[in-house]
């Protein structure tokens, strides 16, 4: 068997693995400033949704040419979902001094309302990598594919948090947990969740072939 030949499933795997470590580690150095994680998010999905459209992509190039066009909207919608949060912590806080049976209301209420700003959160920075639109609309389309496929949403959503708290809980294999993030966590989380959100996604483009924009996933 011939490690060098392009066709080895050995020599596929660790070409693929190469992209997932450069995305990560992409990710991760343009994450550090903090408020430029929508902008990175967004950048790491717009490779990995190509990864499940063209299979091999020049991870670097494509990571950069998403993260400056998108940095301004992604960037917005970043600092929207922080300032929604904040609200949200606030509000929590201002629950719990309320009458009892209040209390208990405005809990589920909140509830509810986290559950959306999470599902927002980890649909739109994908839906920005894919589609070019103003951010009212795009959000918009977020919700739109929650409630298309809720299985979907299930599932990204497990896919993101449940790895994340058993990092938090696990204090045996933190370690483990925390080389695997170094090294691929975070860029194999985002190839996972494209998974489903490129089956949610293609059915789009196909339909409208003709006016596929240069920031969107290339479609030919």
């Amino acid at each position: 068997m011939n490690f060098f030949n392009e066709d080895n499933f050995l020599h596929q795997f660790f070409l693929f693995l190469g992209k997932l470590i450069a995305l990560n580690l992409l990710w991760m150095i343009c994450s550090i400033p903090v408020i430029t994680i929508g902008a990175s998010t967004t950048a790491m999905y717009y490779c990995t949704l190509k990864l499940h459209k063209d299979k091999d992509i020049d991870a670097i190039k494509s990571f950069f040419k998403s993260f400056k066009r998108n940095f301004l909207q992604s960037t917005i919608i970043w600092v929207i979902l922080l300032l929604a949060a904040f609200i949200l912590w606030l509000e929590q806080i201002a629950v719990k001094t309320m009458p009892a049976g209040a209390r208990q209301m405005f809990t589920y209420v909140l509830a509810a309302v986290g559950i959306l700003l999470l599902l927002l959160t980890l649909y739109i920075f994908p839906t920005v990598a894919s589609f070019d639109n103003k951010i009212k609309k795009l959000a918009g389309h977020s919700i739109y594919f929650i409630f298309r496929q809720p299985g979907y949403a299930v599932a990204v959503t497990a896919i993101t948090c449940l790895p994340m708290y058993f990092t938090v809980v696990d204090t045996e294999l933190f370690p483990v947990y925390l080389f695997i993030w170094l090294m691929c966590g975070f860029s194999l989380t985002a190839y996972a969740n494209s998974w489903f959100l490129w089956r949610l996604y293609r059915p789009f483009f196909e339909e409208d072939t003709k006016k596929t924009e240069e920031n969107s996933l290339d479609i030919p």
